[in-house]
């Protein structure tokens, strides 16, 4: 059941091992690379201006993190519309948060990123279901919220050049992003339809890399099920679509009510194109870890592109984090008490 998360891998330990140490330095480098830029930031910024704004918020924060978990519920409900309704290993909306949760927890302090959140998810996924079916529903949701953020990212940069004047460079590093995602969803989705992995093990064996042929079948069946989702699921598709649609506009919610409770009487529409702009940064510099710098300093670019104060985008970029800091932490509570009291401990382990 989990052989195609937990394979062995290859005997060339030494090489393996090489190349592991090689990436944790880099992902390390990353890290350390996004922390000395925050501190840059806030050093530039000035650090009393950032906290001015943050202790105004006072314990108006806690609205921050309730709003935060009615994204938390409705991503879930997307994810489960992913599972066949008949299946009856189809699994509740309480496993699925909790899987939810704690995979992103590991995500998030993991230096595979949004990868490792992933796979972490199918790993959990093991104990309930067949990594056959479970790890089809993990890609499907997965292709789908990109999808939504896409649609999300699309409109709100159309909304950007409407209401401000956008320099031309920066309009078409915009477009070009827009457009390069958009043809790798389409491509990502076609080849979905047809052979998501399979594809992928030919083309190691043209190479004479063999060692996962042994389960080509079990790698196949996971491409069936892929495949029959687009097919047999259209509803399916369309109510998680919608769910993650919601999602991103409460992630702009999130931000009008900060901007709100800092003094800032900004349109929905400004948050929502923030917003937005913010997830194509992020998307841009999907490789540095939990995308620490980026996050706060593409707020910094925002709020100074757009004519605000640099002080006030660090803040709201500061407080989401604190706000992503505070459901990690409730995240990996929920794996403690996974691990503690349903003896789960082992699947609640990423792969390494």
């Amino acid at each position: 059941m989990s052989d195609i998360i937990s394979f062995n891998a290859p005997t060339d330990c030494g090489k393996g091992k090489g190349e592991g140490v090689k990436k944790r330095l880099g992902r390390l480098l990353l890290w350390g690379a996004g922390l000395a830029l925050l501190g840059l930031l806030i050093n530039q910024v000035g650090i009393d201006q950032v906290w001015e704004h943050i202790t105004r918020l006072g314990w108006r924060i806690v609205p921050v993190f309730m709003i935060a978990l009615s994204w938390h519920v409705s991503n879930p409900l997307a994810w489960q519309a992913c599972f066949d309704r008949d299946d009856p290993d189809r699994l509740s909306f309480w496993s699925l948060f909790i899987t939810k949760l704690s995979g992103e927890a590991i995500g998030n302090v993991s230096p595979a990123s949004h990868v490792g959140s992933e796979l972490a998810k199918a790993y959990m996924l093991r104990s309930r279901m067949s990594v056959t079916k479970g790890l089809p529903t993990v890609v499907v949701n997965k292709t789908i919220e990109v999808v939504s953020g896409l649609v999300f990212a699309f409109t709100g940069t159309l909304l950007a050049f409407q209401a401000f004047l956008i320099p031309d460079q920066i309009r078409t590093g915009l477009l070009a992003a827009l457009a390069l995602t958009t043809l790798a969803i389409v491509v990502a989705v076609k080849r979905q339809r047809r052979n998501t992995f399979g594809w992928f093990l030919n083309v190691l064996n043209s190479f004479g890399l063999t060692f996962l042929e042994k389960r080509r079948e079990k790698i196949e069946e996971i491409d069936r099920n892929i495949a029959a989702f687009y097919h047999r699921n259209p509803r399916g598709f369309a109510v998680s679509l919608g769910f993650h649609v919601l999602s991103w506009f409460l992630g702009a919610y999130e931000v009008y009510y900060i901007l709100g409770i800092l003094g800032e009487s900004l349109p929905f529409s400004t948050a929502y194109l923030l917003t937005s702009l913010s997830l194509i940064i992020n998307t841009a510099f999907f490789f540095v870890p939990s995308g620490v710098g980026v996050f706060e300093g593409g707020h910094v670019f925002l709020f100074h592109l757009l004519g605000l104060e640099a002080g006030l985008g660090l803040a709201v970029g500061l407080l989401r984090r604190i706000r992503k800091v505070f459901w990690v932490i409730v995240g990996f509570a929920m794996l403690f008490i996974l691990s503690r009291f349903r003896g789960v401990s082992a699947t609640a382990r990423p792969p390494v």
